[in-house]
């Protein structure tokens, strides 16, 4: 019995939340920077396979296939001027006790042909083997989360 226990006590590794949620958000505010000089690229590549968008008004967009295509007019930067444009800023990020799950929010700011559109998200990650996060899930909705901070 003393066995099992020393084995349950050091299979449980202990994790660092505050570095946890830190890397949390600069892997956030690297996704922005990565989508600003790459695009659609970016975008897809930061999902996990299985990760999903939650689109106002629109059914699950899930898979990597079907995220590229709703975001194409990201496009490529690096070519042409996108037709759409995203920015935004993390404000805030919770991990779960054991490291392998977040959230993020903040603000965000959509550019298209049609205007400019205020956004506040949510975005949850799933740890990966490598140690780096990946997009599972991403909702975003109108309004700012905090007037204040502008992306």
């Amino acid at each position: 019995m003393r066995m099992l226990v020393v084995l349950a006590l050091t299979a449980c590794a202990h994790v660092d939340l505050e570095a946890a949620r830190k890397s949390l958000i600069r892997a956030d505010a690297d996704f922005n920077a990565d989508v600003a000089a790459r695009g659609v690229d970016a975008w897809v590549e930061v999902f996990a396979e299985d990760g999903a968008m939650l689109v106002p008004n629109q059914p699950l967009i899930r898979g990597h296939a079907k995220i590229r295509e709703t975001m194409a007019d990201l496009g490529d930067p690096r070519k042409a001027a996108p037709a759409l444009k995203l920015r935004w800023k993390p404000l805030a990020a919770q991990v779960s006790d054991d490291g392998t799950l977040g959230w993020t929010y903040g603000n965000a700011v959509i550019s298209s042909a049609r205007g400019e559109n205020k956004t506040k998200y949510v975005t949850v990650w799933r740890k990966q083997a490598d140690g780096s996060w990946k997009v599972a899930a991403d909702l975003g909705v109108p309004g700012w989360a905090d007037p204040d901070v502008a992306p």
